[in-house]
């Protein structure tokens, strides 16, 4: 492993002065020679005055110029600058047409793209049903390849891991997978399918029905879904999304229950329900035990579908990228969503995530991203995830957020999303004559090689930020 930076791949080189400084210094020429001339025309009596006056405005002029501008352009060779797109912006030409589009002329060059939601193809699938409002006789992920490589932007398909169906609904197309297997449905502590949950018992924490990933069918249907997406289209990379448990109180369906009471003799309910169950001497610390293994198990699952999926898309094109949007606090994400990804890092078993550090809050979003940047074994590991709709009276405040992580050393930001933003003008001038005002080619941040499509450069192994 290398110890040098890739080439190319520096977060920044340089400070480029922009036409704002340029348009300052014409127009304090201009008036330096204005003063100069009523110099010499003036009296003896007023010379004094304004040659005071023109030494201030060279002095002025000149502190200006060589302090730093607010406005002054971040220039890399390489950075990201990608758009989570979603999966309602892929149902038409027209709506593709127009995303590619206004990415394309406002200097980003990364689409994350969303073609499987909820268990419903945007592309042409043996695997997902179409989704019916798709337009007819369109492939969406094709025509968006086509269109996005076409304008030099990467596309990384969005896949939602064990997201699927809508809450209150039990009646799917026939091949859908909760159709053909509703018993792989999540299953929380008190024996209540997500397939039977409704909006009111969601309480936030759930958006939709999920998959269980202790389950080996799943594991084999998300694997399948990823890889007939990598095998069948020439993708950039492919990304997972809702690759987690809820929360801790999720996991309790049968067979996740006896595979654990295989391995320790204990049913994870009575760890979790029964605390009567654990009195005497050492009971308690027992359970504690026994807790953190249920917890290690479920993360162990979930860890286990994006292993595999990462390993057979590079047996098969090593040059797609594999990521993954995950909870910005690393803890919080480890503890509650059981979803371990500085782990996945720390393996070499994801090529890079984007933190969803949404918050308005600079310094916690800066808090977010810094502690990624510092599990990351390499420059090119970590992208940052910007909440533009968190922010969308605020473009400067999003603006911040994207120098905050260019100060941190991520190979990039993505934003999310497009949806929230495509139709404010003022959004897109504000970033392009802003922080996206110079062209920048995206890295290929594949660890297996140069690229799905050969769009970006390649970021090397192991090299220091």
């Amino acid at each position: 492993m290398g110890e040098g930076m890739p080439t190319g791949g520096r977060p920044a080189r340089l400070l480029q002065v922009g036409r704002g400084v340029l348009d300052a210094f014409s127009a304090f020429l201009a008036l330096a020679g204005k003063l100069f001339a009523t110099l010499a025309e003036a009296g003896p009596e007023h010379r004094r005055a304004c040659l005071a006056v023109a030494i201030f405005v060279m002095g002025g002029a000149v502190c200006v110029l060589m302090r730093p501008r607010a406005d002054a352009v971040w220039v890399a060779e390489h950075e990201m600058r990608g758009l989570w797109v979603v999966r309602t912006s892929m149902t038409t030409r027209e709506s593709v047409e127009r995303m590619v589009d206004l990415a394309s002329r406002n200097n980003f060059n990364a689409l994350f793209v969303q073609v499987n939601g909820r268990g419903e193809a945007y592309y042409t699938s043996s695997v997902v049903p179409r989704m019916p409002d798709v337009a007819e006789g369109l492939d969406p992920l094709e025509f968006c390849i086509e269109r996005a490589h076409a304008a030099g932007l990467q596309v990384h398909a969005w896949i939602n891991a064990f997201t699927v169906g809508k809450l209150g609904c039990r009646e799917y197309q026939p091949e859908h997978v909760l159709s053909r297997h509703p018993e792989w449905a999540l299953v929380d502590e008190r024996g209540i399918s997500t397939l039977d949950y409704t909006l009111e018992m969601a309480r936030g924490e759930i958006v939709s029905p999920m998959l269980d990933p202790a389950i080996e069918g799943v594991k084999t249907y998300v694997h399948d879904v990823f890889m007939e997406v990598v095998s069948n289209y020439d993708v950039d990379g492919v990304h997972f999304d809702y690759i987690r448990y809820p929360s801790p109180r999720f996991g309790y369906g049968e067979v996740a229950r006896d595979a654990f009471r295989d391995l320790t003799g204990y049913d994870p309910l009575d760890i979790a329900k029964r605390p009567e169950a654990f009195e005497g001497p050492g009971g308690e610390t027992l359970r504690r035990e026994l807790s953190a293994k249920w917890d290690a198990f479920r993360r162990d699952h979930v860890t286990e579908v994006v292993h595999r999926v990462y390993e057979d898309v590079k047996q098969v094109k090593p040059g797609v990228a594999v990521s993954c949007a995950v909870f910005p606090d690393a803890a919080d994400a480890a503890e509650h969503r059981l979803q371990d990804w500085k782990g996945w890092l720390a393996r070499g078993i994801v090529d890079f995530v984007v933190p969803m550090a949404y918050t308005p809050d600079t310094g916690r979003f800066a808090a977010h991203v810094g502690d990624a940047v510092e599990a990351a074994p390499a420059w090119g590991r970590v992208l940052a995830g910007v909440g533009a709709y968190n922010m969308l009276e605020d473009p400067a405040g999003c603006i911040e957020k994207i120098s905050a992580a260019r100060r941190l050393g991520v190979a990039g930001v993505v934003l999310f999303s497009y949806d929230a933003i495509w139709d404010r003008p003022e959004y897109w001038e504000a970033l392009v004559e802003g922080p996206f005002r110079a062209c920048a080619s995206a890295p290929a941040l594949a660890r297996g090689g140069g690229g799905g499509s050969g769009r970006g450069q390649a970021a090397e192994e192991g090299a220091e930020r």
